[in-house]
């Protein structure tokens, strides 16, 4: 059976990043399995044992190993902590050195926050770029198959608002076209908003009280890239799901 992979330490953030996939994995119809990167003497074992959860125990450089755990066909999905953020003002380099160098989503978790411990509705940005789209389609059915609601999201700016969308009539129209190219699946709610992208993508994950932020990333972690991916990461009260895109001639607004 497929499987969720939580990558846990010895910290208090354990409990919450297994807790996450446990909710996640419930959902999803996926089997849930911990990993801890260090010794037998910190691992918390009474986290996993409490979640009846199996844990594995391996010496070694954290990020190296997560990957190389991660890297079997049957795990679909790999969830870890936000650590390394003093006041959380910037990103942390262990979950983004694991997003970036790993072919499958990867879930990262809020350390100080409640688990969220159901998965109703996940939000999904569009930047109305076919890479993307296309990126994520595999993701929307498999919310959608296990009843989770996705909510897409396209945030305007200066450059991409429509000239007529100035009317409900035409911006009803604007929609239909939106979501019959980006995201035709049915059920499927367009949200939309006017920048910038990642308060914007906040506000509307808070109005919405979604469970998951998923957004589609390039996994390119120059300095001048992923500033979105960065800024959702420092704030964020909720898991973001960093889901990678194999199109690298098209870009999204996350690595801009």
């Amino acid at each position: 059976m497929s499987t969720v992979l939580a990558a846990i330490d010895a910290t208090a953030a354990a409990s919450r990043v297994l807790g996450t996939a446990v909710a996640v994995g419930r959902h999803l119809h996926l089997d849930v399995h911990a990993l801890h990167v260090g010794s037998a003497e910190q691992a918390p074992t009474a986290i996993a044992a409490t979640a009846g959860v199996p844990l594995t125990i391996v010496p070694g450089h954290p990020v190296s190993m997560i990957i190389e755990a991660s890297e079997p066909s049957d795990v679909m999905l790999v969830a870890l902590a936000l650590h390394g953020l003093p006041g959380r003002h910037e990103a942390g380099q262990t979950a983004l050195s694991v997003a970036a160098q790993l072919a499958k989503p990867v879930l990262v978790v809020p350390p100080e926050e409640p688990v969220r411990d159901t998965v109703r509705r996940i939000l999904l940005p569009l930047d109305g770029t076919r890479g993307v789209s296309a990126g994520v389609r595999s993701l929307i059915a498999t919310c959608q198959a296990a009843g989770i609601e996705v909510i897409a999201v396209h945030i305007f700016d200066a450059h991409t608002v429509p000239r007529f969308h100035d009317g409900p009539q035409d911006a009803a129209v604007w929609r239909e076209e939106f979501l019959a190219q980006h995201c035709a699946e049915p059920g499927v709610r367009l949200r939309t908003s006017p920048g910038p992208t990642a308060p914007a993508l906040l506000r509307i994950a808070d109005a919405d009280d979604v469970d998951v932020i998923a957004l589609g990333w390039r996994q390119n972690l120059a300095p001048a890239r992923a500033q979105i991916v960065r800024q959702l990461l420092a704030h964020s009260h909720r898991p973001i799901a960093l889901v990678p895109l194999p199109d690298p001639t098209q870009r999204s607004d996350a690595e801009r």
